[in-house]
């Protein structure tokens, strides 16, 4: 006699894959969340590093009457640093009365 039918047997050979699915299922999710967290923090870099900017550029008119003529000189005035790997910044000086007009581009990464 038969402890199990035909049909049973296949259920049973099935669930023995059932702990690898998970697994590859548990991987796939890990590297989707990686990657979000990747893209978010890659966005954060970016709100940080124009904020910075913006905060130097506004200290130095505060304590100077006039807006700095370049980011070389916020750097070794101000303190004011950025991964130049990472970002181009586009500081266009127009005056010492008028804000610079600034341009943050995020470059690609080389892979």
């Amino acid at each position: 006699m038969a402890l199990f039918s035909a049909q049973q047997k296949k259920q049973l050979h099935i669930l023995q894959y059932l702990p690898v699915l998970l697994l590859v299922l548990a991987i796939a999710l890990l590297i989707v969340s990686a990657n979000s967290l990747t893209e978010s923090g890659s966005s954060r870099e970016e709100e940080i590093v124009s904020s910075a900017l913006e905060r130097s550029i506004t200290q130095c008119y505060a304590l100077e009457g006039a807006y700095p003529p370049d980011l070389d000189y916020l750097q070794t005035h101000y303190g004011f640093t950025y991964n130049r790997e990472h970002f181009f910044i586009d500081y266009q000086y127009i005056g010492g009365n008028l804000r610079p007009d600034i341009t943050i581009i995020k470059k690609e990464a080389k892979d």
